[in-house]
This record gives C-alpha cells, sequence and structure tokens, in this order.
C-alpha cells in the first residue's frame, strides 16, 4: 500500500514526529481537550441540545483523523435559541476540573461566547504585558485549556454582522482595558439590545437559509442550512461527535482545497506554552 503523502511531500507520520508525539506537551494538551471534548457533549445531551465541531476541527477530523497537528483548539457551535440552555445546564452541575466562562461569571471576560475552561493548566501569556490583548488577558480569572462554544443563527444581515464584530472588538479591547466598569455597561448594550434590534430586522430582511455565527462572534462565514443540518457524526481522535451535514461543501467555504497543507512557515504551532498543574 502506498504511504499517504500530502501536497508538501509530508506524511502523517512525520507530522506527527515533528509537531504532537506521544507525551509531548501539544499532545497532551490535545489529549486533556478530547476528555474536556467529551464532557462537554454529554452535557449537551442531558441538557437536551445539540453542538457540532467546527472550523479546524472538521478540517482536521478529515484530513488528519482527529487535531491537525500542530493546533490544540477544539471549537464547537450550537444554536443560538439553545445556547443559554447549554450554559444554564453547565452552571447547575459544576465540574470539579472545568468551568464556564462568560461575561456572567467573569465580568472581565468580554467575548460575545462562553468558554469551556480547565482549572487544572493555564497558558502562559503569549501577548506582551503592556499591549492591550494581554491587559485584558491577565484580568480574566481562568487561562486554562478551553474549549470555545459559538452560538450561531440564521436570517443574519451580513453587513450588520461586520459592524457587531467591530463593535465587539472596540469593547472586548479598545475599552476594556483601559475603562473596565464602562466595557461592563456596554457589553450589556449590544448583548441585550443591539444585537437584538439586528435580529429584528433580520427577521423582516435576512434569509432563513442562511446560517452565521452570532453576532459578536468574529467569524463571517455563511452556510446554507443543508451543509450544516442535520448534523452528521464525524470521527475526530478515535471518537464520534456531532460534524456538519456536509463536511466537504462546508470545508471548502472556509478553506478551498482544504486537503493542501500550508507552508511550514503559515503553520501556527501550539502546545509548549500550556503549564499541567498536575
Amino acid at each position: 500500500m502506498t504511504e499517504q503523502r500530502f501536497n508538501t511531500g509530508e506524511t502523517p507520520e512525520e507530522l506527527r514526529q515533528r509537531y504532537n508525539p506521544e507525551g509531548s506537551n501539544l499532545r497532551r494538551a490535545q489529549q486533556r481537550l478530547t476528555d474536556m471534548l467529551d464532557y462537554l457533549s454529554q452535557a449537551a445531551r442531558e441538557a437536551g441540545v445539540s453542538i457540532r465541531l467546527d472550523g479546524g476541527n472538521v478540517l482536521g477530523a478529515v484530513r488528519h483523523g482527529g487535531f491537525i497537528p500542530w493546533d490544540d483548539d477544539i471549537d464547537v457551535v450550537i444554536e443560538r435559541r439553545d445556547y443559554k440552555r447549554l450554559c444554564r445546564y453547565l452552571l447547575a452541575h459544576p465540574h470539579p476540573s472545568y468551568v464556564l466562562q462568560t461575561h456572567e461569571t467573569d465580568r472581565d471576560y468580554f467575548l460575545p461566547w462562553g468558554q469551556l475552561t480547565d482549572l487544572k493548566n493555564a497558558y502562559t501569556c503569549p501577548y506582551a504585558a503592556d499591549s492591550r490583548e494581554g491587559i485584558a488577558w491577565h484580568r480574566q480569572r481562568q487561562h486554562g485549556l478551553h474549549i470555545d462554544i459559538f452560538p450561531y443563527e440564521n436570517r443574519k444581515i451580513a453587513w450588520l454582522h461586520s459592524l457587531s464584530v467591530k463593535l465587539s472588538c472596540t469593547v472586548s479591547f479598545d475599552i476594556a482595558v483601559r475603562y473596565p466598569a464602562l466595557a461592563h455597561v456596554l457589553f450589556c448594550l449590544l448583548r441585550d439590545a443591539v444585537y437584538p434590534l439586528f435580529r429584528a430586522i433580520g427577521r423582516l430582511f435576512g434569509n432563513p437559509d442562511r446560517y452565521m455565527h452570532s453576532y459578536g462572534s468574529w467569524f463571517r462565514f455563511q452556510f446554507p442550512k443543508d451543509v450544516l443540518l442535520p448534523h452528521r457524526p464525524i470521527t475526530f481522535e478515535g471518537r464520534v461527535y456531532e460534524g456538519p451535514a456536509d463536511t466537504d461543501r462546508f470545508l471548502k467555504l472556509i478553506y478551498g482545497d482544504y486537503m493542501n497543507l500550508p507552508p511550514e512557515d503559515k503553520r501556527a504551532v501550539h502546545g509548549n506554552e500550556v503549564v499541567f498543574k498536575e
């Protein structure tokens, strides 16, 4: 049997040995995140909602059978109508090692999506201490490995979404760094007044068969409904989770020729910055 080779000439085994061999810091992080994903998937089922893998995890599942070898990131998405239900369940059933981070649980967390964060490890800060990103990062309570939980919805207006991203970034970084109390007020204003107004406009003019991440999230991809729903099983790290309805179209919309690897200098290598507490 001919050994698989990617467009760069590399084999899967060569990638594993270079980036995430067994026992490496990065591989430990990936395995811990997979355990967290198992827990989050079970919690979602118990809460009566559905989550699915997103973005680079779908790419990794299809191209590598799991994580992209140099990556330590997991993103899941959930329909906006179910997002609060999942958050309430996670808060009502606390886990000894994981905690839900939102603006409600951490006043200095200004992202418009939630994170399931691990308490038993921590990233070292990847930003300069005096940069806006570094200041915002240090103010958050938890810095462990985490799974991003993104709500998504239909009937979005693309230009309103672009405006919401600018507003979200301004509050999350420019204002929160210097005036956290003002940022709290503005975050709540966006969440409780501005984004609902955008949704009201979307109910009049938005496409019911076109989905995007919810207002304020920093992703602008638009997906036809039949690309996302109904969810289909996808194998990731030897375990079965929920994925998009049409993985091929999903990945082509985001990455184009997704089976090709990027050149080495374009690979964002992670792992060494994670410090394990046990």
